[in-house]
């Protein structure tokens, strides 16, 4: 789950099982903790309604937080969230771009999740996030130049292994990727990520969730690799994984390969 930066987090969790049986604490305490610390960010008594527990964890800077629900003897389960800076495209977008993805067909719940979903998979398939993140990465410097392990990084933070803040490492900017100098090991906290979303990214991620969600009404088999209409004629369709195809549409592959890059290749062409 994605949480919008500058917005109240309000988390909700059901104590589920498997036999499906409800499972309901009567007092449920809700302590949220931002990775890399120790104390909480913020923690109170879940509110309950029904077998689902609501806790409103207000606004809260950008990371990865973990979640601990306590209901004592009756459950403790620990769940994450994430605070980004952006979405790719907000719910009301999603609804303006095509009539028939409407709120009494695909609930908002459902939107939030496969835009969570697709915010990753552009990510997982260029190797850059087209929103603004933070992430703590373990890095080695031996001294010389090296770069660090995400590209568009926006702003850097370096702890020692006490957990404190250092200067003695120096970064500088080159294209998409930062070069950072100095000797040690130290957790990088990075901020990266577009700033604003393209305008080209953001039409692709409403053609990948308008197709997901449409995906179980389409008629055709989820393996299907060709299908042939009524009225005859044969299509072959583009297959997530074969010949180049990414996500199975070529709209959405297209733009997505204009942001890619060949890390290895680039980095060699920006050292040398």
């Amino acid at each position: 789950m994605r949480f919008l930066s500058g917005r109240e987090a309000v988390l909700k969790h059901i104590f589920e099982t498997d036999d499906e049986a409800p499972l309901t604490p009567v007092a449920v305490t809700v302590t949220v903790t931002r990775e890399g610390r120790t104390t909480a960010a913020t923690s109170g008594t879940a509110i309950r309604n029904g077998d689902v527990y609501t806790f409103a964890a207000g606004s809260l800077p950008l990371g990865v937080y973990t979640v601990r629900w306590d209901g004592g003897t009756a459950a403790v389960d620990t769940s994450w969230f994430e605070v980004v800076g952006g979405h790719l495209f907000t719910v009301a977008e999603v609804r303006a771009y095509d009539a028939d993805l409407s709120a009494d067909r695909f609930p908002t719940s459902a939107v939030v999740r496969l835009r969570d979903y697709i915010a990753g998979e552009f990510e997982s398939i260029t190797g850059r996030s087209f929103v603004t993140r933070c992430r703590r990465i373990p890095v080695e410097l031996d001294g010389s130049c090296s770069p660090l392990p995400l590209v568009d990084v926006q702003a850097t933070t370096f702890e020692d292994s006490a957990g404190q803040t250092v200067y003695a490492v120096s970064v500088e900017p080159v294209g998409p990727f930062t070069l950072a100098e100095g000797e040690g090991s130290y957790t990088a906290e990075l901020t990266y990520g577009f700033r604003s979303v393209p305008d080209d990214v953001k039409r692709a991620a409403l053609l990948r969730i308008r197709t997901l969600l449409f995906a179980e009404r389409s008629g055709i088999p989820d393996r299907a690799t060709s299908f042939q209409p009524a009225e005859g004629g044969t299509y072959t369709l583009a297959t997530p994984g074969v010949r180049g195809s990414e996500t199975g549409i070529p709209d959405v592959d297209a733009v997505l390969g204009r942001y890619g890059f060949d890390v290895l290749d680039d980095l060699a062409g920006v050292l040398l």
